[in-house]
């Protein structure tokens, strides 16, 4: 395999004012030595194992947590807690700190609202983790009620009694990109039904916290059938141009809260993985080219 090497201007000396055989020896070493240089790395990199040499940016991200809706009239945000692998793409955080309370919503009583009072930082959005003083591990935000993302009640996915204290919500949710370009992006999500009808769910692209036109698909996820939920794998891929620092958001909406993204354990006879609720990768295909039409 040929070895890729920087080329480099060759340094000519000035030409005498009469021919001499030696200016013109040292000159044709010059040229040959950068041209056999250039052809070296051009058949290195356009030959079969050319990619080798090749860097592009690229991401690939799952999620090891069941999504559930809260709300038939709600656009949900997919989220994305692990990273496989990485390089000038990541996940980033939509994140916010604020004061609240949660119980029956006419404390003292355990119960799913969650009052906020006061605001600190960034916006409150729905399948928010919160973490505080007193709340339950993996306690997410699962709907709205009069909050829109300030202050408000809104309605957690897991039962409890909260004193006021500080809590912080985040959402791994941002597909944040380095480089600008052109990107493809895949996925596969995992619905499943557990009611006794067929429903449909879409999943759409945001950039940059706006839909993006003509993004959306619907899918019709099967109904259960016996005691197993039906199940449907969600996948398609999409490209997407994109400047430096702007990110990319999978969402989902369902007509039917039976319908969940739901991660499955590893399995046995035989022996298989576990199951993804979500899994997405994105790669840097292109800079942005203006298109050329025949």
């Amino acid at each position: 395999m040929s070895t890729l090497r920087a080329t480099k201007a060759p340094n000519l000396i000035n030409a005498p004012r009469v021919y001499e055989a030696r200016y013109y020896d040292q000159t044709y070493r010059e040229l040959r030595v950068y041209f056999n240089t250039l052809d070296n790395a051009t058949s290195a990199l356009f030959g079969i194992r050319g990619g080798d040499y090749l860097g592009f940016s690229y991401g690939s991200f799952y999620d090891t947590t069941n999504q559930l809706d809260g709300s038939t009239t709600t656009a949900y945000h997919v989220r994305l807690n692990t990273t496989a692998a990485s390089n000038g793409i990541s996940i980033t955080n939509k994140q916010a700190v604020f004061t609240g309370t949660i119980d029956d919503g006419t404390p003292p009583g355990a119960g799913t609202v969650l009052t906020v009072s006061a605001v600190a930082s960034g916006t409150i959005y729905e399948g928010m983790t919160l973490s505080g003083t007193g709340v339950t591990a993996n306690t997410r935000i699962t709907a709205f009620g009069t909050g829109t993302g300030g202050t408000g009640t809104y309605t957690v996915g897991t039962s409890q009694e909260v004193a006021s204290t500080t809590i912080t919500g985040v959402l791994p949710s941002q597909i944040t990109v380095v480089d600008a370009g052109l990107y493809n992006v895949q996925f596969s999500i995992q619905f499943t039904n557990s009611g006794a009808n067929v429903h449909t769910t879409s999943v759409w692209f945001r950039k940059n916290g706006t839909n993006i036109a003509d993004s959306n698909s619907e899918f019709s996820i099967p109904a259960k059938h016996g005691a197993t939920d039906g199940r449907l794998i969600a996948a398609l891929n999409f490209f997407a141009e994109l400047a430096a620092d702007d990110y990319l958001e999978l969402m989902w909406a369902t007509q039917d809260s039976g319908i969940n993204i739901t991660y499955l354990a590893a399995q046995t006879s035989p022996a298989r993985p576990a199951t993804p609720s979500v899994i997405l990768t994105v790669a840097r295909v292109s800079e942005v080219l203006t298109p050329v039409y025949a």
